[in-house]
């Protein structure tokens, strides 16, 4: 009895020494991990080493860069914060911390945590209909009965086309208050609002307009007295001009805009009408301030009174169509590194810049370069990081197809831009999208976070292959009828023609010059569109091409009541029918793509 109850003893001393142990390895892994964690970024590199990581990133890459400025934070402390290359490589000025850059789209986030910050004290609710704070009949081209929200702009689903003429000024003397500019930049509606995300400064700007209304303060001096005052972001300006931090002016005009390889844009100093959508100019240094905010480490919260606030703005509010992956956290865009982070990306006239942080790890990245469509730092010194996507999955589309992103013009002129952005897809690699959404084996939306991609049916691909073949024969006709012309011209006298330009021939010969000057008048408004010209300079062009149209009209109507009553030789008649048909396919092109207003 002795000896079992010995045994019974040893043996529940020896059960208690392995359940000591195994609460100590299965408490040790986590701290160990986390440990881990805290010592590294996202991507696993050390952070002692991330400075010499980013050093030998960029002088992998310097033969294509102009100037970077790059900040990483952790726990709200600086890991690194360092430029390099030159702000203006024609004059050999080197950037530095103080450099400042263009924000560009980034500037959104200033928007967001605006509209949160009014939600906090009960200025503003997300669900309640935006014209709720508008003026009666501010908006006027709405085509949908439900309403929109602040949670719709947040989201970019509120329906709108998207707009380009008027959006950047060359000169900062076209710039409007903000309200004006949002109903003179007024887009149409083209979309129920929730069913599809498409990127909208617009409704970026709407929302910034409202925070205007509730707060009785223009957004810049909002921004100044509830972002960049509390987080001493001093070298920081959101006015449409930055006449409010003229240090920062000086220092913007001392740096250039570049692209991507590295030629010099003369126009990069542009000045956007809806300025809250992308207008912001700071250094890397205060951005990394803003991170910072959106992650405190015991400290109080700069940005909220109620630290639960800024975690519901930091909260997914928006998922993907079909899934429980997140897509959208109150206007921050989620991605999938190889940890969950929330980011945004933004780009103007010579700038680009992305802000990606880690809330659950507080590591926030911050990179400014002075090139437009710059990709080898925003996106992949980013991924670098942060860890690019193990998603290497893909969906393939049985027919395939074009699609067009929901971001997109349908109205006006400048929708011939959106045109360019058609690709054709088979296969959607989910490496890229995020995600598909598919119906017996078509793909009817694909999506990532800033955008949903919409299929474009083959009876618009035809028409547009079609438009453009018809104005390809146009040209043709035209350039015939003039060098017949001016052949006929120098010939007349030496072969006893009729010289050119008598009778019914004057008429032939003005449509051909119409035609030739329609030619370069359309060549003249697209140019001057991307040149940042305003509509209202833009509008005499347009306003001739409506003038060709009746021309061409005219000589149609004149052409087949010349050709009854009068006898032409078969040649003359199939000269005169050329033209004819020219100026018909003109004027269509024309009338079908909007080049008139």
């Amino acid at each position: 009895m002795e000896i079992n109850r010995r045994h019974h003893g040893l043996i529940r001393v020896i059960a208690c020494i392995l359940s000591l142990l195994f609460i100590i390895m299965t408490c040790a892994v986590p701290v160990q991990a986390e440990i881990g964690s805290m010592d590294t970024t996202p991507s696993r590199i050390a952070l002692s080493s991330l400075e010499e990581t980013i050093d030998s990133y960029v002088a992998t890459n310097q033969k294509k860069t102009a100037a970077v400025s790059v900040v990483a934070i952790k726990n709200g402390e600086t890991i690194v914060n360092k430029a390099y290359g030159y702000a203006d490589l024609e004059q050999q000025r080197k950037a530095d911390t103080s450099t400042v850059f263009e924000w560009g789209s980034t500037s959104k986030l200033l928007v967001w945590t605006s509209v949160m910050q009014l939600v906090e004290k009960g200025k503003l609710d997300l669900d309640t209909d935006i014209q709720e704070y508008l003026s009666e009949g501010f908006l006027k081209k709405l085509e949908y009965d439900a309403p929109i929200t602040l949670m719709n702009l947040m989201h970019h689903n509120a329906g709108w086309e998207d707009r380009l003429i008027d959006l950047w000024y060359s000169s900062e003397s076209d710039i409007v208050e903000l309200g004006e500019a949002l109903q003179k930049f007024e887009p149409r509606q083209i979309d129920k609002p929730g069913s599809v995300v498409a990127y909208s400064n617009y409704g970026t700007a709407m929302a910034a307009y409202i925070v205007e209304v509730q707060s009785g303060q223009p957004f810049y001096k909002y921004v100044n007295e509830h972002i960049f005052k509390p987080l001493n972001m001093k070298e920081t300006s959101i006015h449409p001009s930055q006449y409010d931090n003229l240090n920062v002016l000086k220092r913007r005009n001392e740096i250039q805009g570049y692209t991507t390889n590295l030629k010099f844009i003369p126009k990069n100093r542009a000045y956007i009408s809806l300025y809250p959508a992308a207008g912001a100019i700071g250094t890397a240094e205060d951005a990394a301030k803003f991170l910072a905010a959106l992650m405190p480490v015991n400290r109080s919260n700069l940005l909220f009174a109620n630290k639960d606030m800024l975690g519901e703005m930091l909260s997914t509010s928006l998922y993907y169509d079909g899934t429980s992956t997140p897509r959208i956290a109150h206007g921050f865009f989620e991605v999938e590194y190889w940890v969950p982070a929330l980011e945004h990306a933004g780009s103007t006239a010579g700038f680009s810049s992305r802000f990606v942080f880690d809330p659950k790890s507080n590591f926030g990245f911050v990179v400014m370069t002075n090139q437009s469509n710059e990709m080898a730092y925003s996106v992949g010194l980013v991924q670098k990081v942060f860890g690019s996507s193990f998603n290497t999955n893909s969906v393939t589309s049985e027919s395939g197809g074009y699609y067009l992103p929901a971001r997109r013009v349908v109205s006006g002129f400048t929708k011939a831009y959106s045109m360019l952005s058609l690709q054709k897809y088979t296969t959607f690699d989910l490496s890229n999208f995020a995600n598909v959404v598919e119906h017996n084996g078509t793909v009817e939306k694909a999506s990532i976070s800033y955008n949903d991609f919409l299929p474009v049916s083959n009876l618009t691909i035809n028409l547009i292959k079609a438009s453009f073949i018809a104005l390809a024969i146009a040209v043709l006709l035209n350039l015939r009828a003039m060098i017949g012309y001016f052949i006929r011209l120098s010939q007349y006298k030496l072969k006893n023609w009729e010289r050119p330009g008598t009778g019914f021939d004057k008429y032939h010969v003005g449509i051909n010059i119409a035609s030739l000057a329609l030619i370069l008048n359309t060549v003249l408004l697209f140019m001057r569109a991307l040149g940042f010209a305003p509509y209202s300079s833009l509008r005499i062009h347009l306003i001739l091409n409506m003038v060709y149209v009746i021309l061409a009209v005219a000589y149609l109507v004149l052409m087949f009541y010349k050709l009854r009553k009068r006898s032409y030789s078969k040649k003359q008649k199939a000269v005169y029918i050329m033209s004819g048909v020219s100026a018909f396919l003109f004027a269509s092109f024309i009338l079908g793509w909007d080049l008139y207003f």
